[in-house]
């Protein structure tokens, strides 16, 4: 398993780096010695439950309460940072954590949890620095708990279509073997040097940027912020070969001033996952930098990597081949398999595929076939040459800059106001962040005072994380509707310049 691996890795390659970040190097023997004393601090200080929460970003922090958590046989449970309290508890609620592991620079989160009487406990308390001594004669003697490979190691919180977010339960086997899988399809080897700037509380941070290289033996630089010119300074240092960003990232590294083509001379892997990269995108990388983006696809509920394109097998427009053991199908609405070429449902099927929602059998139910088969609700297609290439989406999530959106949070927040009747919110596309939300609203009639669409805003950011703000506000008489009385999102069109509706843009 994935902790075993780690913990040979630590032994074979005891003073070599394992992880640099924005404020320390630490050795794969530091790794594992920290993480044993993680592990005895959990014991006595987290009693009687099986879930800890985790908020920390990517650092040499996540990577020890993780391994130490891990150690002592509970379930980790990454927590979105990004988001404001009062959007934060209801994941801590439904993942019913009592105890949640962070860093003192997010001390007013800490409180907002402690408030709804969760206990919270900084990392820096734990003083590793002052126990190193005493802690190296401790190395290699603590024992793993008796582990199998269907019990659930982590829970990772996924935005749904409605504004509550579903526990996705990833089991010690999912985990095990996309990290194994991964690291064969792409031929990735214990010389390379990582660099993670996508955050933890995403599968593909998780898997990509954590369990990837250090079950290799990898040393992995993490930055906590994503900043340009720190990434290719970083990536010129360290010289990385492996990147993994989400377009949004890799458009921004193409826009830094600095950039240029010996700042990412050593990188032989550029990997796009998250959202849809654009092939404008692509072209530029190429011709700027000369580096192939190489575009991948998957879901948490999918651990998450399910294929992933690479310098010897890469079309634009595609997605890659599956990665070993996936099996897809593109289904009609009978769920009968469609031929190469022809859009249908993505169904996927394999070792990685997630055991369930958390306390939810009706959404497992929904997108699991008794047989095995997870239903992505994404449209897609295969051509002959066996690459998959994602056509649409069922669901009305919005992805921007890679991080999914409910437009149902966004809606219920905005209906709160006083003057709003109806409100229907829709991804629109944007050239920086790949989708944006934007929002419809019909006011309730013989308002005294009209609402602007700002004061709308500024009551959406007040209530909700920045990044979940419609960019636009959009004022109509009426919505359009079914025969249902349901509104018709599709018949909601953007406003040119020079219309009468109300908006704006930031």
């Amino acid at each position: 398993m994935l902790l075993e691996k780690i913990i040979h890795q630590s032994r074979q390659r005891s003073d070599d780096i394992a992880i640099v970040d924005d404020q320390r190097s630490i050795s794969f023997g530091q790794l594992m010695m920290a993480a044993q004393m993680m592990a005895g601090f959990v014991d006595q200080a987290i009693p009687g439950t099986d879930r800890v929460g985790l908020l920390i970003p990517q650092s040499a922090g996540f990577a020890v309460a993780f391994l130490g958590v891990r150690w002592t046989g509970r379930m980790v449970v990454p927590l979105n940072y990004l988001l404001k309290v009062d959007e934060l508890l209801p994941i801590v609620r439904a993942a019913e954590l009592k105890y949640v592991i962070t860093i003192r620079y997010f001390k007013a989160l800490a409180q907002g949890l402690e408030q709804a009487g969760v206990r919270v406990l900084f990392m820096e308390d734990l003083a590793f620095r002052a126990l190193w001594p005493r802690l190296k004669a401790w190395a290699w003697r603590r024992r793993l708990p008796e582990r199998r490979p269907d019990e659930v190691a982590a829970i990772l919180y996924t935005s749904g279509t409605s504004a509550v977010p579903k526990g996705v339960m990833l089991t010690n086997s999912n985990l095990d073997s996309n990290a194994a899988d991964a690291i064969e399809h792409a031929r990735f080897n214990d010389q390379m040097t990582f660099l993670g700037v996508l955050p933890m509380f995403h599968t593909l941070g998780l898997m990509a940027c954590f369990l990837v290289p250090l079950s290799l033996g990898c040393k992995v630089v993490y930055q906590a912020r994503f900043n340009p010119a720190a990434v290719l300074d970083a990536i010129k240092k360290h010289h990385v070969e492996v990147l993994i960003a989400v377009p949004t990232m890799y458009a921004l590294l193409a826009n830094c001033k600095s950039a240029s083509r010996e700042n990412l001379s050593s990188v032989r892997y550029a990997i796009s996952g998250g959202e849809p990269l654009p092939l404008a995108l692509v072209e530029k990388f190429r011709d700027q930098f000369g580096i192939p983006l190489l575009e991948g696809f998957g879901l948490t509920e999918t651990s998450p990597i399910v294929t992933l394109s690479t310098p010897w097998a890469c079309k634009p427009g595609c997605v890659g081949r599956p990665i070993p053991h996936q099996q897809l199908r593109i289904v009609n609405e009978n769920g009968e398999d469609l031929p190469a070429n022809q859009d249908g449902e993505l169904w996927i099927k394999g070792p990685n595929v997630m055991r369930g929602y958390y306390h939810d059998p009706e959404a497992t139910a929904a997108v699991l076939t008794p047989d095995g088969w997870f239903k992505t609700g994404d449209i897609a297609r295969i051509d002959e040459d066996g690459f998959l290439a994602i056509t649409g989406r069922k669901k009305e999530m919005i992805i921007m800059a890679g991080e999914k959106i409910a437009p149902g949070e966004i809606e219920d927040v905005i209906r709160k106001h006083p003057a709003v009747l109806l409100v229907a919110v829709i991804g629109a596309k944007d050239p920086q962040r790949g989708e944006v939300p934007v929002a419809f609203v019909q006011l309730e009639p013989g308002l005294a005072q009209l609402p602007t669409a700002q004061e709308l805003r500024v009551f959406v950011r007040s209530r909700l994380a920045p990044y979940k703000t419609p960019r636009d506000v959009y004022f109509v008489a009426d919505m359009p509707r079914s025969p249902t009385g349901k509104i018709l999102k599709r018949a909601l069109v953007i406003p040119t310049a020079g219309t009468v509706n109300q908006a704006v843009t930031e």
